[in-house]
């Protein structure tokens, strides 16, 4: 397997600037970026604190369906394919029939045992 590390953890928060507020007052997170994603109905937010990220994701859309919590996990994979492969040959509950690319990012999404999605992604240069 090609997975190396958590790469982030993903909240949904309708309203986002409490739980950022929360994080920066509690964690000493900062923000690191802000963007408007409104073709996928949402703004994100990204905070750091040392290595560690969080992704804040707001949704913008009404027919969203989504509750404030836990979205998801993610892990950087330095072979995205090959692990796509491995969750696959193992039965994982993949999202995709196959890796998904979007900008300088490939990855795929599973569902856990306990319900949470993780999501394992490979950054391109």
């Amino acid at each position: 397997m090609a997975v190396k590390k958590v790469d982030h953890i993903s909240i949904l928060a309708k309203n986002p600037h409490k739980v950022i507020d929360f994080y920066q007052t509690f964690f000493g997170f900062q923000i690191k970026s802000e963007i408007e994603v409104p073709d996928r109905h949402m703004n994100i937010y990204f905070l750091t604190n040392g290595g560690d990220t969080l992704e804040i994701i707001q949704p913008t859309g009404d027919e969203l369906k989504m509750t404030d919590g836990l979205k998801h996990i993610a892990f950087v994979s330095d072979n995205i394919e090959e692990d796509f492969n491995f969750f696959q040959e193992k039965g994982a509950k993949l999202l995709h029939k196959e890796v998904q690319t979007h900008e300088n990012m490939s990855f795929f999404f599973a569902r856990s045992p306990s319900g949470e999605f993780v999501e394992v992604i490979q950054y391109r240069s």
